[in-house]
């Protein structure tokens, strides 16, 4: 049974969910907790090679293709990175989790929701995230905010609609879920927020 805490970022595309958990991940770390910071797909080597094939702008794959591919990394992370951690009564931040498989594959793309729950749950050994934040932006802004837009960013407008949306559901759906609203420029006061619900959900 895992002894740690795991926090995962959730969001649209240019949410700055990799800038708050980096600074989510400094914060805790002057405050003297052992914590580590993955992102999802990545840090190990099989799963960034997987996550170079599935950003990969130039490749196309089918969604079932991109919903293997994705347990095939996730499972690697969890077996060689997060359990450990885990185990160790460490705090692990992730950028990025199933919760983006649902949201992505799943509303987006339309893919059955309930046909990619099993798969899910076998990739991450049936672990949950403790807390998952999730930024909400409007997928017009957020894909404004995009420099170098991968494989998704460049999908139709329309998805990144549908993708929102699925944000929004998973938020309503899950308990451990909060939903936290992107602000223009305020990234200290999205941070102050994030800040908030840690210290009323897991007393960090």
């Amino acid at each position: 049974m895992k002894k740690g805490k795991y926090i995962v970022f959730e969001g649209g595309e240019g949410c700055g969910k990799s800038t708050q958990s980096k600074l989510l991940y400094e914060n805790l770390i002057s405050k003297g907790y052992d914590c580590i910071h993955i992102r999802e797909p990545g840090s190990t080597k099989e799963a960034q090679k997987l996550r170079c094939r599935l950003l990969n702008s130039k490749r196309e794959l089918s969604v079932n293709g991109e919903r293997i591919l994705f347990a095939r990394a996730r499972h690697s992370l969890f077996e060689q990175v997060i359990i450990p951690a885990l185990n160790e009564d460490k705090i692990v931040l992730s950028d990025r989790s199933f919760y983006s498989t649902l949201a992505y594959q799943g509303y987006g793309s339309e893919y059955p929701i309930k046909s990619m729950e099993n798969l899910i749950d076998v990739a991450t050994f049936g672990i949950k995230p403790d807390l998952a934040i999730m930024i909400d932006i409007d997928p017009k802004i957020g894909l404004k905010k995009e420099i170098n837009p991968d494989r998704f960013a460049q999908k139709l407008f329309e998805y990144h609609q549908r993708v929102n949306q699925g944000f929004l559901q998973l938020a309503r759906d899950n308990k451990e879920c909060i939903l936290i609203p992107y602000v223009e420029g305020k990234v200290e006061l999205m941070q102050e927020s994030i800040q908030y619900y840690l210290k009323q959900r897991l007393n960090l």
